[in-house]
């Protein structure tokens, strides 16, 4: 009986830690794929090289920004090729200016982000 218990419980620990390890990598492949739609649709707004920094609310990329769940974990899936060819600073600020910026003091792979006083969105 006691041995019946002891598997019952362990069963159910295994389940449990299957269920959170699952849940933990959908999320980080949502991550991932957010990523890569930024790095898409964002382009021309994070690039090093691109001068645009203000995306239209309407278009693609400030959609993707605006409906992302996973902001914070998107910084962390940038890889080293990615840092070369983008903006920490411009990232931050299509994330502010699309309406789902990142917390002040953001650590974003070194770039820290400071207090801002505007409202998030695109000045009228």
């Amino acid at each position: 009986m006691a041995s019946s218990k002891v598997m019952w419980v362990f069963c159910l620990l295994a389940l449990l830690a299957f269920t959170s390890c699952s849940y933990h990598v959908r999320a980080e492949d949502h991550a991932t794929k957010e990523k890569n739609e930024v790095m898409e649709y964002c382009k021309r707004y994070i690039f090093k090289n691109y001068g645009d920094q203000f995306p239209d609310p309407h278009r693609k990329c400030c959609q993707t920004v605006r409906e992302s769940r996973h902001i914070h974990a998107i910084r962390q899936k940038f890889t080293h090729a990615d840092l070369h060819k983008i903006s920490l600073a411009k990232w931050a600020h299509v994330t502010y200016w699309c309406g789902n910026r990142l917390h002040t003091g953001t650590n974003c792979a070194g770039f820290i982000l400071q207090n801002t006083k505007r409202k998030a969105g695109p000045v009228k």
